[in-house]
C-alpha cells in the first residue's frame, strides 16, 4: 500500500522542522532530503530578525507574523515583481497567502558530509554546506555564541573524535588562533577540482570585469564577449566603492572580516567570509555574503558582494591562480576590473 502525500503546507513544514532543523542547522533535519526531492522546495535562512510575512508579495499587503533570526523556511515559489513601485524586488512564497520580501532571505541547502580522509599537514579548505551549525570552544563542550552559515568558507586543521566517537572538524580563527569545532557532517572538504580556474585557455590579457554601480550589476567579459552577468551589492553612501580600474591581484579563499568600534551601529564580524578577490590594498574586495540577499542595493562598507556562488566563480575565473591550499596568494597582475560611478 502506498504511502499517503504529504501536503506541504506551514503548519505541516513546521512540524517537521521541530524536529531539530532550527535547533542546530539540524543534525537531525533527515526529512529535507526526501521532501525536496517530492516537493522540490527550496529552504531559506531567515538573516535578520523580525523579517515580515505578507499576505500578498506587496509590502502594502496585511502583515501575517514574522520570522526568527536563524529561523529556517520552506521556499514554495520565486516571485518577481513586476509592478512599477516594487520593480526589481523578488518574493518567496512560504505557503498560500505568505510571502516575503528576499533581502534578508538566505538561500541553503542541507547537505550532509562523511569524509575519512587525512588533514594535510597544511590544513584543508572547507565549505559549511548545512544551513547553520553551532561553534564549541571544545567538541561537545563549551558552545560559544558563533554559528556559522551555508557558504561560508574555513580551514580545517584536524579532525577530532569526541567520547561517543563522533567525529569534529578544529578550524581555528584566523586573527587570535582561538581553536573552534563543529560537526563534521556540517563541512565539505574542498578537492582541487572543485576550484580550478576557468575559462584557462582564454589569454589573461581578454578577461575584463566591469561593475556599474547605478545598476548594481557585475558583467564578465572575454574579448569583449560577456560570459557571466550577476547583481551585486557595493558600498553604502556612507562606505562607498571606490571607483577606476583596479586588478585581482591578491586572493583568499577564506577571510574573517569585521570592524570592532566599539559602535553597535557600525560594528561587525563575519568568520568565514568566502572567495575574497581584492581590488585594493585597503581591502576592498569582491567576496560572498550569507548576512544578507539583499542583492542589486548598496549594502556594504566598500566591497562588492554577491552569492558566495558568484564569488566562487569570480575567484575561479579569474587571474592570478591561486594554488590549491594556499591560505592567501599574491602576484604582481591580476585580472583588470573598473568600476564605474552609480552617482
Amino acid at each position: 500500500m502506498n504511502s499517503p502525500k504529504l501536503r506541504l503546507t506551514r503548519r505541516n513544514f513546521l512540524k517537521l522542522c521541530s524536529a531539530g532543523v532550527l535547533a542546530a542547522a539540524i543534525p537531525n533535519f533527515s526529512f529535507s532530503k526526501a521532501l525536496a526531492a517530492e516537493s522540490k522546495i527550496k529552504l531559506g535562512r531567515v538573516a535578520q530578525e523580525g523579517w515580515l510575512v505578507y499576505a500578498e508579495p506587496n509590502q502594502n499587503a496585511r502583515r501575517c507574523y514574522s520570522l526568527k533570526f536563524d529561523q529556517i523556511i520552506p521556499i514554495l515559489e520565486t516571485i518577481k515583481q513586476t509592478e512599477e513601485a516594487n520593480q526589481g524586488e523578488t518574493w518567496y512564497r512560504l505557503a498560500d497567502g505568505e510571502y516575503v520580501r528576499s533581502a534578508f532571505i538566505q538561500v541553503v541547502e542541507n547537505r550532509r558530509n562523511v569524509s575519512q580522509e587525512p588533514i594535510p599537514a597544511d590544513g584543508s579548505l572547507g565549505e559549511i554546506t548545512v544551513p547553520a551549525i553551532d561553534v564549541y570552544l571544545q567538541p561537545r563542550v563549551q558552545k560559544t555564541r558563533r554559528r556559522y552559515y551555508y557558504g561560508s568558507t574555513f580551514w580545517v586543521k584536524t579532525r577530532v573524535m569526541d567520547e561517543f566517537g563522533v567525529p569534529w572538524y578544529e578550524l581555528p580563527d584566523e586573527i587570535n588562533g582561538i581553536p573552534y569545532f563543529v560537526r563534521a557532517y556540517a563541512v565539505h572538504l574542498m578537492k582541487p577540482e572543485e576550484i580550478a580556474p576557468l575559462s584557462a585557455e582564454v589569454p589573461p590579457e581578454q578577461k575584463r570585469i566591469l561593475v556599474d554601480l547605478r545598476v548594481q550589476r557585475l558583467i564578465a567579459l572575454e574579448a569583449n564577449r560577456e560570459v557571466f552577468s550577476m547583481r551585486i551589492s557595493s558600498g553604502l553612501p556612507a562606505t562607498f566603492t571606490p571607483t577606476g580600474t583596479f586588478m585581482t591581484n591578491r586572493k583568499r579563499p577564506s577571510r574573517r572580516m569585521y570592524l570592532l568600534s566599539g559602535n553597535p551601529k557600525v560594528d561587525y564580524d563575519f568568520p568565514g567570509v568566502p572567495w575574497v578577490s581584492y581590488l585594493t590594498l585597503k581591502g576592498i574586495a569582491f567576496h560572498g555574503s550569507y548576512w544578507h540577499a539583499n542583492w542589486g542595493n548598496p549594502m556594504s562598507h566598500g566591497c562588492i558582494e554577491m552569492t558566495p556562488e558568484d564569488a566562487k566563480w569570480i575567484y575561479r575565473w579569474t587571474t592570478p591562480v591561486v594554488p590549491f591550499g594556499e591560505p592567501y596568494h599574491i602576484e604582481e597582475t591580476g585580472t583588470r576590473v573598473d568600476v564605474l560611478s552609480g552617482y
